[in-house]
């Protein structure tokens, strides 16, 4: 279950419509998207509380998501790169509950 789980983050994130490239693209922050990856980090969290250790597929994903999103800030002006930076914190404050060691 959390295979598919983490296919599917891997899609919202990387896909043509992804996330990450959207933003690469200049096509701006899909908050909708933000929501759905959001629920996934938390179903993931959930699932991994019990684990030592994660996929490393999802470690793949979770290293450079960071640096990717703030890479592409410069695309957009000063009010859409907060609103980006909020979305990331998010995000990265969840992927941190799925590698948090319990």
């Amino acid at each position: 279950m959390a295979n598919d789980k983490l296919a599917y983050l891997e899609e919202l994130l990387l896909n043509d419509e992804g996330l990450l490239i959207s933003l690469r693209l200049g096509n701006g922050l899909n908050m909708e998207k933000i929501d759905l990856i959001c629920g996934i980090l938390k179903e993931l969290s959930d699932e991994w509380k019990k684990d030592d250790v994660i996929p490393k597929k999802a470690a793949n994903l979770f290293v450079d998501f960071y640096q990717a999103i703030e890479s592409s800030c410069g695309l957009y002006n000063d009010e859409k790169q907060i609103q980006i930076m909020n979305a990331a914190d998010k995000i990265m404050d969840l992927i941190r509950e799925c590698v948090e060691i319990n």
